[in-house]
């Protein structure tokens, strides 16, 4: 690893990206407390691998996974602007050490909006759905967030 530090200025775009997290943000929080509004007194709060429930309660408990994962949203969005926040990568001296920054940078933005909309998924599947009979969609998420992290990381490779 090199000691080189990551140091983001925020650009225009920069802001623009910021502003529509937190729009997303907050219209995602509308969707999930307009669904628990509309949802039965007891809802699936748990499912097992197959995809089918294993557990329920009541329609609130989705709050709890979903301040959760919105605070770690927050940290992948905005955690690279803090004194400490940094992106965990092996940055090397040369020409190409910009642009790993600048996907470093991006990818944890990206990420951020996933985990929003893994946050959306779960309280859809979960107060919405009447049919949880299909792993499908989890496989999706699942893969499309390993499949972006990959995709990502191999571009900072090269880009050294």
């Amino acid at each position: 690893m090199s000691g080189i530090k990551l140091n983001v200025v925020r650009t225009t775009k920069d802001k623009i990206f910021d502003v529509i997290f937190l729009v997303l943000t907050l219209t995602i929080w509308g969707i999930i407390i307009w669904l628990i509004s509309r949802a039965p007194d007891i809802v699936p709060t748990h499912f097992g691998p197959s995809g089918k429930p294993d557990a329920y309660g009541s329609p609130t408990f989705i709050l709890i996974p979903s301040v959760i994962m919105t605070v770690v949203a927050f940290i992948c969005a905005f955690g690279v602007y803090l004194p400490f926040g940094s992106v965990n990568l092996p940055f090397v001296e040369g020409p190409g050490n910009e642009r790993q920054k600048k996907l470093g940078v991006l990818l944890s933005r990206i990420i951020g909006i996933m985990i929003l909309g893994i946050m959306l998924f779960i309280a859809i599947y979960s107060l919405a759905m009447k049919d949880h009979s299909s792993i499908l969609p989890v496989v999706i998420i699942v893969g499309s967030l390993i499949g972006v992290s990959l995709v990502f990381t191999i571009m900072m490779y090269r880009a050294k």
